[in-house]
C-alpha cells in the first residue's frame, strides 16, 4: 500500500474504532525536510517517550532561514539525540543553528571522519556566508559549541544514549558516511541517509545491517532511474573532456568540494598520466576547502576501499601531479584549453558561477554536471537547454556552451534500492530525499516488487512536517530476577545486566520460558552459566622518541574530548579521567574514551 500524506492527517490514519494511540503503540516519523524534495535533510523519530533527530541540513536552493528544516513544529528540548550521517551541507549545516538558536539539549553523534571534515566544511560555510544571504544563521562560536557537544561513533559500534540503541554502518557515498540503526523499546528503525551499494574508486559499498529493521527510512534521490555502469560513465566523461580540450575549449566541472571531487580527480589524474598529449592542458582545482581537507582524507585511509589502501602503501594517491590549486577566479589566467573543478556544484554562486558566466557563451566550452542537480538551481536549469540564462547581475546572456549530465553521484539508483530492501525485507518503508514525482514512481515500483515476491510492504511518501504512524511490533517480554529486579526499571530506561535468551527448555507441550535479565553475580542462582573476564591492552609502536611524537601531534592536531578531564593542564591529551599513559620500551599504553579523537587544526 502506497500512502501519501494528506493536508493534515497523520499517515496512515488509524481506523475510527481503533484504540487511542499510546506512546508505545505506534512509531511516529516526521520529516522536517527532504520530504518530496532534495535538501535540508532532517527526520524526527518518536517512540516510547524517546525522540531521535536524523540529520540536520540546509537546502541548497534557498538561503537564510528559508533554507532550514521546519524546526518550529516540534519541541527541540524533547530531542534525546541527533544523528548526522555525513558532512554534506544538506545533511549537517543546520547543526550549529540548532545548538545556538534553539532549546535543543540532546547529544550529537557522528563518525570520526564526519566530525573532522564537518568542522572544516562548516568553518568555510560561516566564512563564505558573511555578508551573504546566509549571514546571521549562526556564528563560529555556535559551530564550536556544537562540536564540543558532538561525540563520535565507529562503524559496527553500538552505543546506548538515554535508553536508545544506536548502531552505525558504512553507507558508502562519501568518507565517513554512516547509516544508523536506531532501536527503541524493541523497535528497529534504519535510516540510510545518502548511501551507495556500489564501490567506486575510493569508497567501499554500503554495509547490509543485521538484524533486519522493522522500518527503513531510505533516500529516493534517483527514483526508478538506473546509473550507467562505472566503466561506461568514466569512458563517456573522459571522452567528452578530451574532445572539448582538443578543440581549444574550457571544461567546467561544478562539484561539491568533498566527495565527488576526489573521485573525479582520481579519474582525471590517471587519464592525464596515460596521455602525454594532454600534459600541456592544465587541470585546476578551485577550492581551498578541498585542498585543506585532503589531509583529513589521508588520515582516514582505513575508511576507504581496499584499492586506495593498497595504493597508499606505495604512494599517496591524493598527491596529484597533474592538478594545480587555483586560489580564485581572479587569479586565473584564462587562456587556452583547461579543465577547472570548482564549487559549488549547483552553480548558485562562487567560483563555479563566475566561470560559468564567463564561458557559457562559447560553443567550444563544456560544462559537465556530475552530481544530482537540485530543482530550483542553475545546474538544473541549464540541463533543460535554455537559449539564455540570467547572470547574477541581472543580465541575460546566450547559452552556447555544451552541457552534459554524466552522473557520478554516489546515491543509490533503483536496482540498488530495490535489492537492498529485498534483502532487509522491512514491512514498512518511508521515502525521503527525493522529488515528488521520482518518489511516487519509486513507491509504486517497490510495492509492486514486494507484492510479486509475496512480501507486501507499506511504502510512505510524506510531505514535510506530516507524520507517518507505524504500528509497533509486539515487544518480547523479559523477566527481571535477583538484584536486577530489586533495582527496578522504568519504561524505556537502559538496563545494566546479563540478558539470558533461553534460561531453560520448556516441556513438550509447554512454551519456552521468557528471557531473563540478571545481575552477573545472580547467574549461578538462576542458570547454569558463569561469567568470565577478558582483559585487553592496546599498544602503539613508536618509531621516534615519545616526547617528539607528542610534540608533533600537538603542533598539527587538536584533541576533541568527551570531557574536560582529558584536556586538563598537566595531563596527556589521550588520558581518560586522571590516568596518564604508561611509557614502556618503544611502546605506549593508551587510555581514552571512544568519543575522544584527534582532529586536524
Amino acid at each position: 500500500m502506497t500512502v501519501a500524506a494528506g493536508p493534515s492527517e497523520a499517515v496512515p490514519a488509524p481506523p475510527a474504532d481503533a484504540a487511542p494511540t499510546t506512546p508505545t503503540s505506534h512509531v511516529e516519523i516526521i520529516p522536517l525536510g527532504a520530504a518530496q524534495e532534495v535538501g535540508r535533510s532532517c527526520v524526527i523519530v518518536r517512540f516510547a517517550g524517546k525522540t531521535v533527530m536524523l540529520d540536520c541540513g540546509v537546502h541548497p536552493g534557498f538561503s537564510g532561514l528559508a533554507s532550514l528544516p521546519f524546526f518550529d513544529v516540534i519541541d527541540m528540548s524533547s530531542v534525546d539525540v541527533m544523528l548526522v550521517t555525513h558532512f554534506h551541507l544538506d545533511h549537517s549545516a543546520a547543526v550549529p543553528y540548532v545548538v545556538g538558536h534553539t532549546n535543543f539539549r540532546g547529544t550529537i553523534l557522528m563518525t570520526h571522519a564526519t566530525k573532522a571534515i564537518t568542522s572544516t566544511l562548516l568553518r568555510d560555510f560561516v566564512k563564505v556566508s558573511k555578508g551573504g544571504a546566509d549571514a546571521g544563521l549562526y556564528t563560529e562560536a555556535d559551530l564550536d559549541a556544537s562540536l564540543e557537544r558532538t561525540h563520535v561513533i565507529n562503524f559496527q559500534q553500538t552505543l546506548c544514549v538515554n535508553g536508545i540503541g544506536i548502531t552505525a554502518y558504512r553507507a558508502g557515498h562519501v568518507l565517513g558516511a554512516a547509516m544508523f540503526m536506531v532501536e527503541i523499546a524493541g523497535q528497529r528503525i534504519l535510516y540510510t541517509g545518502d548511501y551507495s551499494r556500489v564501490p567506486d574508486r575510493h569508497m567501499p559499498a554500503a554495509d547490509t545491517p543485521s538484524p533486519p529493521p522493522h522500518i527503513v527510512i531510505v533516500e529516493s534521490t534517483y527514483g526508478v532511474s538506473r546509473h550507467l555502469p562505472r566503466a561506461e560513465r568514466e569512458s563517456r566523461f573522459l571522452q567528452r573532456i578530451h574532445t572539448a580540450v582538443a578543440r581549444g575549449g574550457r571544461v567546467l566541472l561544478p562539484v561539491v568540494a568533498l566527495g565527488r571531487a576526489q573521485e573525479l580527480l582520481l579519474i582525471l589524474e590517471e587519464h592525464w598520466a596515460a596521455h602525454p598529449e594532454l600534459h600541456g592542458v592544465p587541470i585546476y582545482q578551485a577550492s581551498g576547502l578541498a585542498k585543506r581537507a585532503i589531509s583529513v582524507y589521508q588520515t582516514y585511509i582505513e575508511m576507504m576501499n581496499a584499492d586506495i589502501q593498497a595504493a597508499f602503501a606505495v604512494a599517496n594517491p591524493f598527491a596529484f601531479r597533474h592538478v594545480t590549486h587555483l586560489r580564485s577566479a581572479r587569479a586565473f589566467d584564462d587562456v587556452g584549453a583547461c579543465v577547472v573543478m570548482a564549487t559549488p556544484s549547483m552553480l548558485q554562486s562562487g567560483v563555479s558561477r563566475d566561470l560559468f558566466e564567463a564561458w557559457c557563451g562559447d560553443a567550444r566550452n563544456l560544462v559537465v554536471i556530475a552530481d544530482f542537480a537540485v530543482q530550483g538551481t542553475l545546474a538544473r536549469e541549464i540541463l533543460a537547454g535554455p537559449a539564455e540564462v540570467l547572470t547574477r547581475a541581472g543580465a541575460r546572456v546566450p547559452l552556447r556552451c555544451q552541457v552534459d549530465a554524466i552522473s557520478f553521484s554516489a546515491h543509490a539508483d533503483f536496482p540498488q534500492t530495490s535489492g537492498f530492501l529485498d534483502t532487509l525485507a522491512p514491512p514498512h518503508v518511508v521515502l525521503v530525499h527525493g522529488e515528488a514525482g521520482e518518489m511516487a514512481r519509486l513507491a509504486r515500483a517497490l510495492e509492486s516488487a514486494a507484492a510479486a515476491a509475496g512480501r507486501p510492504r507499506a511504502v510512505y511518501t510524506p510531505r514535510a512536517t506530516q507524520a507517518v504512524l507505524v504500528a509497533a511490533t509486539p515487544a518480547r517480554p523479559a523477566l527481571l530476577r535477583g538484584g536486577a529486579a530489586a533495582a527496578g526499571a522504568k519504561p524505556g530506561a537502559a538496563l545494566a545486566g546479563v540478558y539470558v535468551a533461553a534460561p531453560g527448555a520448556g516441556g513438550v507441550a509447554a512454551p519456552p520460558p521468557p528471557p531473563l535479565i540478571l545481575e552477573p553475580e545472580d547467574l549461578p542462582r538462576y542458570t547454569r552459566l558463569h561469567t568470565g573476564r577478558v582483559t585487553l591492552r592496546q599498544t602503539l609502536a613508536l618509531h621516534a622518541p615519545f616526547d617528539q611524537v607528542v610534540a608533533e601531534l600537538r603542533s598539527g592536531w587538536r584533541w576533541s574530548c568527551c570531557s574536560r578531564a582529558c584536556m586538563a593542564p598537566g595531563t596527556w591529551p589521550w588520558s581518560a579521567a586522571t590516568r596518564a599513559p604508561r611509557q614502556t620500551t618503544g611502546r605506549v599504553r593508551l587510555w581514552r574514551r571512544r568519543s575522544c579523537a584527534w582532529a586536524r587544526r
